[in-house]
């Protein structure tokens, strides 16, 4: 059901209008009358071929965007209550530092080992046994917690570990120092797959941008087959250097 969910989700916040088709031609009289058509967007030289791009004849925007726009503004307000209703109302400022956070997710930086139980303000500990649920599953059952996992609006550990490195919005990296040194790794837009970029992609690569002001540079790679014919282009980007979280 989540993957149901998910789907439709993402299908209902396409934006039609933004489609468009792309041709490859390497006949000239052919390339000439695709750039005079009204559709005409833009193109890209290939070798002795040429990447065409048109815009759609007709578009048809059919798609509830107004469900996508809802699902993203209720996500948006949660984040806000758990910030200004739970992590700043039960915690001291000096016990939690917010490192970086999503639509769904918030990456903090606690001052203990075990936040929810040994930084909760003293004046508020019994407030916070009545109200946990409210924001986290319900963990003294096995069968409940399985449940409330699912339930939208509750939060569960997503990731622990030691350190924390973030340029930017989805560009970040979390790990654990120890023998196997797990690594979590968001970088949006950039190929992971297969150990591409993993020279770039790791704790040594992101600290380097905050120490030394650096910019890294990432590869990435992309194939195209038309009429036959493989197309292969590999482009070079760079890692944002903006000012670090935390």
């Amino acid at each position: 059901m989540k993957l149901v969910g998910n789907s439709a989700f993402g299908r209902s916040d396409m934006d039609m209008s933004r489609h468009t088709q792309v041709k490859y031609e390497s006949n000239e009289d052919k390339i000439k009358s695709r750039i005079e058509h009204f559709t005409f967007h833009g193109f890209d030289e290939l070798n002795d071929s040429c990447e065409i791009t048109m815009k759609k004849r007709r578009l048809n925007n059919k798609n509830p965007i107004h469900l996508s726009i809802a699902i993203y503004q209720l996500a948006k307000l949660r984040m806000l209550e758990f910030y200004y209703d739970c992590t700043d109302f039960y915690f001291d400022r000096s016990d939690f530092q917010y490192q970086e956070m999503d639509t769904d997710s918030a990456y903090i930086a606690f001052s203990c080992n075990n936040p929810f139980q040994e930084c909760v303000k003293p004046e508020q500990r019994d407030h916070f046994k009545q109200h946990k649920y409210d924001w986290f599953p319900r963990d003294y059952n096995t069968e409940v917690a399985k449940f409330d996992r699912r339930t939208p609006g509750l939060f569960k550990d997503e990731w622990y570990g030691d350190a924390m490195v973030s340029l930017s919005s989805k560009n970040y990296i979390c790990y654990l120092p120890d023998k196997s040194y797990k690594v979590k790794v968001s970088a949006k837009g950039v190929q992971q797959s297969r150990g591409r970029n993993e020279d770039v992609l790791n704790p040594l690569g992101f600290e380097s941008v905050v120490r030394d002001r650096i910019c890294n540079r990432i590869t990435w790679k992309s194939a195209c087959h038309s009429s036959g014919t493989l197309w292969c282009g590999q482009t070079m980007a760079t890692c944002p250097q903006s000012q670090p979280i935390g």
